[in-house]
This record gives C-alpha cells, sequence and structure tokens, in this order.
C-alpha cells in the first residue's frame, strides 16, 4: 500500500514546475526524440544528456541511469525525466535532480519510479526531457 507515496509525491511535486514553464511562457522544443522547457540556441541540453542503462531492481522499481554533461561556462542544475516503456506502450516515468553542476564536469544519474507487477514488462526506457537552469534560477542560454 506505501508503494505508490513516492511516486504519487513526484507528481504532485511536478505541478508547480510545470505550472511555473506553463505561465512563464516556456515551449517545449525537442531534439533528437527529447524534450526542454529551456531552450538553448548555442549548447542545446538535450545535447548534454546520454543513458547508459536500465534495469529492474527489487519489488517492482525500475531505474534508468546516464549521465549529462555541463557544456555551458555557467553552473547549472538539471531535470532529468526518464520514460520506461514496453514496445510502444509507456509503463511510467521518474525524474532526477542534479544540482550545481560546474561548467564542463560530468555527473550521473539515476531515474526511478515504481512499476509493481509490471516491471517485469519494461523492454527500454529512454530520456523525455531534460530542463537545465543556471545558478540563478534561470534558463541557461540564448533561448526564449
Amino acid at each position: 500500500m506505501t508503494a505508490w507515496i513516492p511516486s504519487r509525491i513526484a507528481r504532485i511535486a511536478l505541478v508547480p514546475i510545470v505550472a511555473l514553464l506553463t505561465l512563464t511562457g516556456c515551449e517545449r522544443t525537442e531534439l533528437n526524440g527529447i524534450g526542454s522547457y529551456t531552450p538553448d540556441d548555442l549548447a542545446p541540453p538535450q545535447l548534454d544528456v546520454a543513458m547508459s542503462g536500465c534495469s529492474i531492481g527489487e519489488w517492482g522499481w525500475v531505474t534508468g541511469t546516464g549521465t549529462v554533461q555541463n557544456r555551458t561556462d555557467d553552473v547549472a542544475t538539471y531535470e532529468v525525466v526518464v520514460v520506461f516503456e514496453s514496445g510502444e506502450t509507456r509503463l511510467g516515468q521518474g525524474s532526477t535532480w542534479i544540482r550545481d553542476l560546474s561548467a564542463g564536469q560530468t555527473a550521473t544519474f539515476d531515474a526511478s519510479t515504481h512499476l509493481g507487477e509490471r516491471s517485469g514488462e519494461m523492454s527500454s526506457c529512454e530520456v523525455a526531457t531534460i530542463n537545465r537552469w543556471s545558478a540563478e534560477t534561470r534558463a541557461v542560454g540564448t533561448g526564449p
């Protein structure tokens, strides 16, 4: 019964972020199949991320792992959203944050979610969205 609590809390926590992005007029851009609400014409955040794998853990948890490299000249904070799929069917998503990544530095990430009995159906995972903000909590780059 308590297994749903972390994913429900994560969804509730994302509501203010999505609302803020919507109200500030940020539009979702896509590059290489990865979306972003923090576009940057010179150094798109979509080029900062790479998936390295997916795994099925205990008690129905799944995890997507990868790396993020800050290719800007500023300290940046990233939000990475990973989707877990079975063929063309989305089973769920998990998100994680990488805070205060220095210019030129690389960090690893793990984004997890609880799929319960459906975890065995997972066949792939991929980054669906990456957002990048500067240390001043504004979008890094020259985009809108």
